[in-house]
This record gives C-alpha cells, structure tokens and sequence, in this order.
C-alpha cells in the first residue's frame, strides 16, 4: 500500500487501470453493460476485471477506456443522442445541437488504442506489487477525502490555478481517457467523476471519483509524508464545530 493510501485512509481501495495485450489468466470478465458496475465495482471490492473490446458491451466505453473508440457514424450518432436530437432520433438535451456536443465533448478527448488491446481493472495495491503497466488510478471519495486530495494536489508548486478538471463526459472518460490525456501534460491534473447521470446510481449518493494519471498519482504519494495528512490533523479539523459561527 502507498503513503498516500494509508494516509488518507479511504473507505475504497484505489483502483488501478491499464492495458495488456491479453486477458490475464486469472482475471474475471465483465458481466455486461455499463463498466461501472461490470468493471470498476468488483475492482473496489477486490477483484481483478479485464476484457477486450468486444467483451464490453456499452460501445462509449471503446471510447473512454482506450479501445480503440468507436467510428465516424458511431461518433456523430453519439453526438446526436447527447443533444437535442433530430427529426431522426431523439436526444437527451445535454447540448442545444450535435455540433456543440461534438466540440464540447469528444473533441476535446482523443481516441486512445487500436481495438486489440485488453484493459484491465484491479486494486491499486496489486497492480503496484505485480508491475502493471499503470495509466490511470481511480479514487471513489466523499467530500473529506476529496478535500485532502485537493489540498495534497497543491502541496507542491505549481504554476496553474487549478488542480482538478471538471468537465462534461461519460464515468468510463472521467476514469481513464481524461486522465490520460492529463498525464501528457506539463501539469497534469486529477479529474472529477461520476458526474454522468445514469452511473451515479452505481455508487454511495455521497461519492464521487477522482482519477489520477499515474505520474501524477506517483507525485502525490511522495508528497504525502511530508504534507499535512502526516498527523491526522486534517480529519481532526474537519470533525471540529464553531459553536460561535455564525
């Protein structure tokens, strides 16, 4: 277990994810649908999960977990159910047309793999122990633990403002191809998850997920012992009560 796991103290074990060129032996395969629950839930509960691309049932996930990602028609039909729709197909209104949500969605993420790689789920701990190839570190938090996470992302210097991407995008995005575009930056950030309507029935309604690109998850675990989660004081603080605020 890292320094910064042991610190923090979460009620879920990160997970880690990455990707292999075959299914490990011992691994489970998704039971279908939303990798939410197919994936990430039993990686939380200990388990290692890892399939190809056409084990995965929802085709947004060969998009968010580096599969390869789905093709032009795929793309813009996604694009069309995000938005208002058309005379065609109706739509969830997330965006007033299918060209905003394609600006504001997935042009802004790129599409990872060639389709013939294998991604895999699994506990933090026994991906560090076994030398996975780790890309991307899931944290399911509740407002404490995002705090800290917060605070420990400043802890070092940094030359931008903001230390946690917030934006539009399905959990499996949130989980994997957003931080993974975030580890190729020069400041790479944490990104806040679980913000997709239909997933969040999948978890505790206090939670959210921070995922972290390993590089940046490396740094903050260094960090750890010397910030401010060395002495507990930070839970301390937070079960304080002003009896005089007002």
């Amino acid at each position: 277990m890292g320094n910064l796991v042991e610190l923090l103290g979460p009620k879920y074990m990160p997970v880690a994810i990455y990707h292999l060129d075959e299914v490990p032996a011992d691994a489970e395969a998704p039971s279908g649908g939303c990798i939410v629950r197919s994936m990430l839930l039993p990686a939380l509960e200990g388990r290692t999960v890892a399939s190809k691309r056409d084990g995965i049932g929802c085709k947004g996930a060969w998009n968010g977990l580096g599969l390869g990602g789905e093709d032009k028609e795929g793309r813009d039909g996604l694009a069309i159910s995000y938005s208002v729709g058309n005379v065609e197909r109706s739509g969830r209104h997330y965006f007033c047309s299918p060209e905003v949500a394609m600006v504001n969605h997935q042009g802004r993420i790129p599409v990872y793999g060639t389709g013939d790689e294998c991604v895999v789920f699994q506990p933090l701990d026994e991906a560090e122990a076994a030398g996975a190839p780790i890309e991307a570190v899931v944290f399911i938090v509740d407002p404490a633990e995002y705090s800290a996470m917060m605070t420990l992302a400043c802890f070092s210097e940094r030359k931008g403002d903001s230390v946690v991407r917030s934006s539009f995008g399905l959990s499996c995005e949130q989980m994997y191809a957003m931080p993974r575009q975030e580890g190729e930056s020069d400041e790479p950030r944490m990104v806040l998850g679980m913000t997709e309507f239909f997933t969040r029935r999948f978890i505790d309604p206090g939670r959210m997920a921070l995922s972290l690109p390993y590089n940046l998850y490396r740094k903050m675990d260094a960090d750890s012992t010397s910030s401010f989660l060395k002495d507990g004081s930070w839970k301390e603080a937070m079960r304080s009560r002003c009896d005089n605020c007002d």
